[in-house]
């Protein structure tokens, strides 16, 4: 792997906010456009350092050999009884998207939601002409469980976007094949 996690720091916030504000980006992934600034990204960076979250984890993704952040996911929905959660969002630099980063960060976060959490089913979504992550999803072992229809206003219209799971014994069988 050629990247890692952290936790988050108060210096990620000028970072955080400049991914907001790349409409390319906000275009593709679920959820609307947020208008948030820079006070307001540390307060919430600075709400996720120091609350004690029992249900969501924000996870800065660094390169091997350097703390700066190069993109960030989260976990949420995170259900100790029922042992699921959601895989709820991942944002990458661009400069850094074409690189496998993506995929080896899926790779990372499935691990830990399977081999550190314990959990027995992940899900997530994604917009349903987001071919790309569409692609990462399935190549990762999610596997579609149905398409969301008109799930989210977004870009001025109603969009579709595919519902994923992948369940614990589907995580360990693709780990021995990408070994």
């Amino acid at each position: 792997m050629n990247i890692f996690f952290r936790a988050f720091e108060i210096e990620d916030a000028e970072f955080i906010n400049a991914l907001r504000d790349n409409e390319d980006m906000e275009s593709r992934i679920g959820g609307n456009k947020r208008f948030v600034s820079l006070a307001r990204e540390r307060k919430w960076i600075e709400d996720i350092i120091y609350g004690d979250y029992k249900d969501k984890i924000h996870l800065a993704i660094c390169e091997n050999g350097s703390k700066d952040i190069i993109g960030y996911l989260s976990i949420s929905e995170i259900d100790h009884f029922n042992k699921s959660c959601l895989l709820s969002g991942i944002k990458l630099d661009l400069e850094f998207s074409k690189k496998g980063y993506g995929i080896q960060a899926f790779i990372l976060i499935l691990r830990y939601v399977f081999e550190q959490l314990g959990m027995e089913r992940c899900t997530s979504i994604c917009l349903e002409d987001h071919l790309v992550m569409k692609k990462i999803m399935e190549r990762v072992g999610f596997k579609i469980e149905g398409l969301l229809r008109h799930s989210l206003f977004k870009n001025g219209t109603f969009q579709n976007q595919y519902l994923f799971s992948i369940l614990k014994e589907d995580y360990f069988e693709r780990k021995k094949k990408l070994q």
